[in-house]
């Protein structure tokens, strides 16, 4: 299983996806008619007008699954904007994609100060516990654990599913799916305090592996924050991390280059987890 992060149009994502999935829970056909009356997208319109022809009476259940699923695809993952004929998806745009594992290995290391990373089977632990339901203060690994914030208002898991986890709380305004996002306000939040975690992470490794100083502390967080094009070679090897830790380094880069980006262009990012390694649902 892989997930993908996307950075996604903010004001689309408000202004039409959420109200359009909220509607279609009960109201798929009248949902349809409404998105495809804002959209310039020949291919989003199209399967919005055949969708809404070929509804019965009711929600998403009543849609053709295949169809459904290509329209989701499309409003959730592809980089939209408005033109004067509506909206428009603007051209492909990059993403980040990797093992889901390992993925919410890299950020609980990130998010969560008391994550025993170098213990292979703590850690495993924590991870299965954290995907069958998700908290949400643990910031990017939530995201990627498929925890909704803020609380929706349709089930997500109804929307679409890969793995077949979800939970919709209304009481305790509880979600979670294999997919989610965030805001973007959420997004500048996370990579305004970014630096600051990443150097409590490099102080703990020090700290554990008993040492006055990290040999390549700078470069390593140069490179996490951008300033450095090239991870260092390392001297030392973090703790537990054995011969893994030049990869881990440089993995951790690529995620935080994925939300530095995102913050910098004011977007939100959404999250999927994958059967595979694209993002066909």
């Amino acid at each position: 299983m892989d997930v993908v992060l996307r950075p996604i149009n903010d004001r689309f994502f408000h202004e039409q996806v959420l109200p359009f999935f909220a509607r279609a829970m009960g109201d798929a056909s009248g949902a349809l008619e409404a998105l495809a009356s804002q959209l310039g997208d020949a291919q989003a319109f199209t399967l919005c007008q055949r969708l809404a022809m070929s509804a019965l009476p009711g929600g998403v259940g009543s849609l053709d699954s295949d169809g459904w699923m290509d329209l989701v695809d499309r409003l959730v993952f592809q980089p939209w904007q408005e033109a004067p004929g509506g909206w428009e998806v603007a051209g492909a745009h990059g993403g980040y994609a990797d093992e889901w594992d390992e993925a919410l290995n890299l950020a609980l290391m990130v998010e969560d100060p008391a994550y025993p990373y170098w213990d292979t089977r703590a850690a495993r632990a924590v991870r299965d516990s954290f995907r069958l339901r998700p908290p949400g203060e643990q910031g990017l690994a939530s995201l990627l654990a498929g925890q909704w914030d803020p609380f929706p208002e349709f089930p997500p898991d109804r929307v679409f599913i890969t793995q077949g986890r979800g939970e919709y709380a209304v009481r305790e305004r509880f979600a979670f799916a294999d997919w989610a996002w965030r805001p973007a306000r959420t997004v500048a939040h996370w990579q305004v305090n970014l630096p600051r975690k990443l150097e409590r992470l490099l102080t703990r490794e020090q700290e554990r592996m008993k040492l006055p100083t990290l040999p390549e502390r700078d470069e390593v967080l140069g490179y996490w924050s951008g300033r450095v094009a090239q991870p260092p070679p390392l001297s030392v090897l973090f703790s537990g991390l054995g011969p893994n830790a030049a990869t881990w380094i440089r993995e951790l880069g690529a995620l935080t280059l994925h939300l530095r980006t995102a913050a910098q262009t004011k977007q939100g990012l959404a999250a999927l987890v994958t059967r595979g390694t694209t993002v066909r649902l």
